[in-house]
């Protein structure tokens, strides 16, 4: 990649989002370039060869981010998905007292509600900042002894504050898959991972499973699939796929090509190197409660176990 290259992201300055860039390899000399929103980072990296964006896909607790997918798959033309990291962060407790005489908390909205049991247990009450930079500067800024920030350490270790809990999330940490956005293809890198928006040409019963015997039938293994609805034709869905390979590979080739024989559309939003690092999971250990597992159909038919 080029040195002093443009890199948008959502600001301000010192948010998870700025400090994701860094986890990318080969990112060298870069120019910051803080938006006030997803829709402006995509909007000019689409219109400006040269630019990039970071942009948060999913994360550990609201899963699949399709308000921000959306955007890329429906709202613009020349953006591919260039390399993926995973961002992992703790929450701690900052202020400049100790914490037994807080009252109030200030964060951003949802890191308050992953705090939600510190929260509760303490009484405290809540204010709401638009990002954790700014509830530390405020913390900072107006030395109120009972005020404390919620933030990752590298927010509020930065602005001089003292860290009095880092226990105060519901879930171990947050983790959040970002994406780098441009306008080229990455080169293959022999561990990487594709993604395809494929549109299918009926809606009909059959058609999900027709798009996907393009995949298997050229030996392609799909890693997740994501149905969007449509508004220009009731019933009419598209399918974000995220599979293995690179689209210079042959079995990915011959799968698009047999897509679009079939009828179907398909846009090609990027093949890049797959994280090698902890991947975004969900912060359970466990099957989903009132799951039904094989054994218990030895001792129930499946109408009972369904409670039918």
């Amino acid at each position: 990649m080029k040195e002093d290259k443009l890199i948008c992201f959502l600001g301000p300055l010192g948010t998870s989002d700025h400090r994701a860039i860094e986890l990318f390899s080969g990112i060298g000399e870069y120019v910051p370039l803080p938006m006030t929103s997803i829709s402006e980072i995509v909007q000019t990296v689409n219109y400006t060869p040269g630019c990039f964006g970071v942009v948060p896909l999913e994360n550990s607790t609201d899963g699949e981010l399709t308000t921000i997918s959306d955007k890329l798959i429906f709202d613009a033309t020349d953006i591919r998905i260039q390399q993926e990291c995973v961002l992992a962060e703790g929450i701690c407790a900052y202020g400049i007292s100790d914490i037994s005489v807080a009252t109030t908390v200030i964060s951003h909205p949802q890191i308050l509600e992953l705090c939600s049991h510190f929260i509760r247990e303490r009484g405290l009450s809540t204010r709401h900042a638009t990002s954790t930079s700014e509830a530390c500067r405020v913390v900072a800024n107006e030395r109120d002894v009972t005020l404390i920030a919620l933030a990752p350490p590298a927010v509020g270790g930065r602005l001089g504050l003292a860290a009095y809990d880092d226990t105060v999330l519901d879930v171990p940490e947050i983790r959040t898959r970002y994406v780098l956005i441009g306008q080229s293809i990455a080169p293959a890198s022999g561990f990487d991972k594709s993604v395809f928006v494929v549109t299918p040409a009926f809606d009909a019963v059959g058609a999900l499973s027709d798009v996907l015997s393009s995949f298997t039938k050229h030996s392609v293994n799909m890693l997740s699939i994501l149905s969007r609805p449509l508004q220009a034709k009731i019933g009419l869905h598209s399918f974000y796929v995220t599979c293995e390979g690179h689209v210079s590979d042959i079995s990915l080739q011959n799968t698009v090509e047999s897509l679009l024989r079939a009828g179907h559309s398909v846009k090609h939003l990027g093949s890049f190197p797959r994280w090698k690092g902890a991947e975004v999971t969900a912060p359970f250990a466990t099957l989903p409660l009132g799951s039904i597992e094989p054994d218990d159909i030895l001792k129930k038919s499946v109408p009972d176990l369904l409670g039918v």
